[in-house]
Formats: structure tokens, C-alpha cells, sequence
């Protein structure tokens, strides 16, 4: 920095900024601590959702499908902007807007992605749920077994709300 700029703007010189401690506060990266016992429960979880998520039939090919179109996507975006960077001014905001088009595909992709295991995670803890709560409706038959049709199912959950 200049001195003109250090008077203009009423700022301290280069020396006197690197010497004072409130350039530790920037440059120090924050540390968290975290307990052992919470990265070993959230990787068993993680393990214990990817493997319940393997008997789920065509997860993988929308995954795999949504990976294709974000890595498309992102292809497209860097080569927009590489464009975008090389033509004049006034046709350049066309081509960001289509290079931020781009970027916003590849987010929803990947958006879609997280959406589809949230949503069979979701569905197998209602259908725990039910199986856990059918066995108290029963009634007084022997088998631990009994069918109910649609309609039966109904009142029994609004029952239960």
C-alpha cells in the first residue's frame, strides 16, 4: 500500500498492521472440537443408511443419472464463462445468465439426488412405524398376523393421531 493511500483512507502503515495481533485473528483457522464417540455414532449411522438405502431398486440409476447431468452442467458452466470472458461487453450478460443457468442445473441435480434418499429414508420409517404399531392391533386373535384392508388402515391412523 501507498502512503497516499494509508493518509487517504486513515489507515495504519503495512508494519504496523502486520505487527498488531489483529492479524492472528484472520489468519488463524478456527478449530472445533469434536468427540470421538460423535464421529464413530454419525459414521455407524451413515453406514447403517447406505445399507438399508442397497435394497432399493433404481436409486443408483437416478443417482448415477443426476451425477451425469450435474457434471454436464458444470462442464457447460465453465465453458459459458471461458466465453463469456473472451466476447465484448454488451453479449457478454447473455452468456453469464445462460452460465448461471448452468450452474443452477447442476445445484438441482444434485439437490434431486439428496431429495430421492431423504425420501426412501422417510418412507421406510413409516413403514417401521406401521409394522411396529400393527402388531398392538391385533385384537384378540392367536396369529401374530392379520390383514387389513385399505379402509381399516385408514381409521386405524386416524384413530391414532
Amino acid at each position: 500500500m501507498t502512503k497516499k493511500l494509508e493518509e487517504e483512507f486513515n489507515l495504519p502503515s503495512m508494519e504496523e498492521a502486520l505487527a498488531s495481533d489483529e492479524v492472528e485473528k484472520f489468519t488463524e483457522p478456527s478449530k472445533e472440537i469434536v468427540e470421538i464417540a460423535e464421529v464413530e455414532k454419525a459414521l455407524s449411522n451413515a453406514e447403517k443408511i447406505d445399507h438399508a438405502l442397497r435394497n432399493v431398486e433404481g436409486l443408483e440409476d437416478h443417482n448415477i443419472d443426476m451425477d451425469s447431468i450435474a457434471t454436464q452442467a458444470v462442464d457447460s458452466y465453465q465453458q459459458l464463462m471461458n466465453l463469456g470472458m473472451n466476447v465484448s461487453d454488451r453479449d457478454a450478460g447473455g452468456i453469464f445468465d445462460s452460465a448461471s443457468k448452468m450452474l443452477k442445473t447442476a445445484l438441482d441435480a444434485k439437490d434431486s439426488k439428496i431429495n430421492s434418499k431423504l425420501k426412501q429414508i422417510d418412507m421406510m420409517i413409516k413403514k417401521a412405524r406401521l409394522d411396529n404399531n400393527a402388531g398392538s392391533y391385533t385384537g384378540g386373535e392367536s396369529s401374530k398376523e392379520q390383514t387389513f384392508d385399505r379402509n381399516e388402515l385408514l381409521k386405524i391412523i386416524n384413530n391414532k393421531d
